[in-house]
């Protein structure tokens, strides 16, 4: 099994929280539309967008350590960033996954990755270094040239 892990940037660091939660939506829309049944999303937020779409493979969890100060450039990206990760990372392991995959709010996926990843679930993992960029209300897709995707086999450790 693959599960997805999402940390959600919160509202009040966000310049616009109406743009972060429509990019969300198009996110966990690509997430959910998987051709295997073989996947979770774990979102972690400080606060659950409000959006339209639901799917049961969806479990938001709210964190309840403080959003990042607006300041602290360092903070409002890869430490809150990493916490909300391993906050998903802990959570995940009750699906008990072959690979986890953090993912950008902002990103869309394959529908093919969790078929993939459910035929070679041995596998130590990949990196998928072949993406497209684009704009939402762009007419153009853009091939990015420095792109990469890490999806990771994993092995929980009893603490």
């Amino acid at each position: 099994m693959l599960v997805f892990v999402i940390p959600l940037k919160s509202p009040q660091v966000s310049n616009s929280w109406e743009r972060v939660t429509q990019g969300f939506e198009r996110c966990i829309k690509s997430i959910c539309n998987q051709i295997s049944p073989d996947f979770h999303a774990i979102v972690v937020c400080h606060e659950q967008p409000k959006i339209k779409f639901d799917h049961p493979r969806i479990t938001y969890i709210t964190v309840d350590f403080p959003p990042p100060n607006e300041t602290d450039r360092i903070a409002r990206g890869d430490t809150d960033k990493g916490r909300k990760i391993l906050k998903g990372l802990i959570y995940a392991r009750q699906f008990s996954p072959t690979h986890t995959m953090a993912v950008d709010a902002d990103d869309c996926i394959s529908k093919n990755l969790a078929k993939f990843i459910k035929q070679h679930p041995n596998s130590n993992g990949w990196f998928i270094n072949k993406g497209y960029k684009y704009k939402e209300g762009s007419k153009y897709i853009y091939q990015k040239k420095k792109f990469l995707f890490n999806v990771r086999y994993i092995q929980y450790y009893p603490i």
